[in-house]
């Protein structure tokens, strides 16, 4: 099967919840995920278990956009995207190779047709590799990512019903900037930024293989 490649570096041009509007203030968007925690109980494990920047966030006391922008304020620039297949609709499983101009640093995207789940592997050069998988992730709650996705601008988490206590993923969108943060409870953290038109080629491929 042939890969397919896509350069987007000259680009100057939107269960798991985040904001319903382009226009939705950071208000609105933590009130969405409060109600959805108290949904899956875990309202009473925030002060508990939830990482220190979570309970400060639901306890509003902090932007968790600008907050995650400023710990990862150098994060690389994924501009260039490579499917495996490129028709995934006879594949069972795929791999999207998310990567920087100079190839020092890469993403690669794992998905398994039957089970739904992401392999996500943040890179360094060639030395360094850091894993991170995203389970059970129902599908009502793949089809409501992939829309907070596609808005020009919002916060969208992806996590299974297990919340922080399984590996997970915050991602800002922004009109010309997207944001991908991963995190795991074994305190590993990884972030990358990536082009609109990388972010769309990787929505809707992702989109092909889940449904």
């Amino acid at each position: 099967m042939s890969d397919s490649y896509l350069s987007a570096s000259s680009s100057q041009d939107g269960p798991i919840w985040g904001s319903e509007a382009d226009d939705q203030q950071p208000e609105q968007t933590l009130d969405l995920l409060q109600r959805e925690l108290v949904l899956s109980g875990h309202q009473h494990r925030i002060q508990s278990s939830a990482p220190a920047v979570l309970q400060r966030f639901f306890a509003g006391e902090i932007d968790l956009d600008a907050e995650l922008g400023r710990r990862f304020s150098n994060a690389p620039l994924m501009a260039q995207i490579v499917l495996r297949p490129r028709d995934p609709e006879t594949a069972s499983r795929g791999t999207a190779e998310l990567l920087t101009q100079d190839r020092g640093a890469s993403l690669i995207v794992d998905i398994n047709r039957i089970s739904g789940v992401l392999e996500l592997s943040f890179t360094l050069g060639s030395m360094l590799a850091l894993r991170f998988t995203l389970s059970n992730l129902p599908e009502v709650d793949r089809r409501h990512w992939l829309e907070l996705m596609r808005r020009e601008q919002g916060i969208a988490f992806l996590w299974s019903r297990a919340r922080w206590e399984r590996d997970y993923m915050i991602f800002s969108v922004r009109k010309y900037n997207i944001h991908a943060y991963a995190f795991s409870p074994n305190g590993i953290e990884a972030a990358v930024r990536m082009t609109p038109e990388v972010l769309r080629t990787l929505l809707d491929w992702l989109e092909r293989f889940w449904f």
